[in-house]
This record gives structure tokens, sequence and C-alpha cells, in this order.
């Protein structure tokens, strides 16, 4: 899983520009790990914090149920350049949510500074026919995180958690 996450990392990094210091990156997310949190509900809908607005996501996290998409999601947003999407947004997978048009997408995105990567997890997108086209259509660009896990695993994990 360590891998997992420092791989996402450097994509995620090299892609926007390391916002930190490679010496000062471990002391930084050191100090971040159960201290500080980024996420979206700490802010109120009413209030935009100044210099802030809601962007649509520049990465998103697709895979299967019981995969590790939360822990990934979780792990992420420890960082300070990093802003996640508070719930599953079903954006793309689903119709009556599709249908109300990207300005209704953005609206559900935290409030992100210029410097920070949104990023929203719906593991619904992976098995959706119509999100893969709904996705490009928004943003050619636009990065992919995709989680799997051994499928035996997965089933006595799942099994074992729903008996």
């Amino acid at each position: 899983m360590a891998f997992l996450l420092v791989s996402a990392y450097l994509l995620l990094t090299r892609t926007q520009g390391a916002p930190v210091e490679n010496g000062a990156l471990l002391e930084t997310l050191k100090s971040q790990v159960g201290l500080f949190s980024n996420k979206s509900e700490h802010y109120s809908a009413q209030v935009r914090p100044p210099g802030t607005s809601r962007r649509i996501p520049q990465t998103i996290i697709i895979g299967v149920r019981k995969g590790g998409t939360r822990a990934l999601l979780e792990m992420l947003d420890i960082h300070p350049n990093i802003v996640v999407a508070a719930t599953e947004v079903h954006f793309f997978d689903w119709d009556e949510n599709y249908v109300k048009g990207i300005d209704w997408y953005r609206s559900l995105m935290p409030f992100s500074y210029g410097n920070q990567i949104t990023i929203e997890k719906t593991p619904g997108y992976f098995t959706s026919p119509q999100a893969p086209e709904r996705i490009h259509d928004m943003n050619s660009s636009i990065k992919l995180l995709l989680i799997l896990r051994d499928p035996t695993e997965r089933a006595v994990h799942r099994y074992a958690n729903t008996a």
C-alpha cells in the first residue's frame, strides 16, 4: 500500500509541479499525519476562504468495491496541496446527476487554492459504461487513479465484513 501511495503522489506532483522541496517532503507529511486534515467537511457551504474557488477535479480515483479507494483518498488528503470532495459524487455514472450539469458538479467540490489539486473519488465510474466518455468530454487530460485488489482477498474481506 505504501508503494501505491508514493506512486500516486509522484504521479500527481510530476504533472502538477512539486509543491514541496524534496528534503522537506517527508517532514511535511510526518507533521500532517493525525494533526491536520484539509477535508472539505470543515468548510461551511456559505464560507469561502479568501483566494479560493471550487474547481472541477484534476484527478479522479476509481476502482472496485473494497479495493482501497477510501484509504488512498484519506492518505492523499493528508497533503496540504490536495483537497478532496467530501462524498462520492456519482456525477458521471448516474444520469440523474449528470443532467444537473457541470456547475452542479463543481458546486460539490471543496474550495481550493490555485496550487492545490482537487480530487474526487467514485469507484462506480470504473464499472459504468458511460463514465469514461463523459469524463473525457469534461477534461481530456484528467488523471485517473485506478485501484484494483486481488479478487480472492476482496471476496474474503467482503464475506467477513457482511457475515
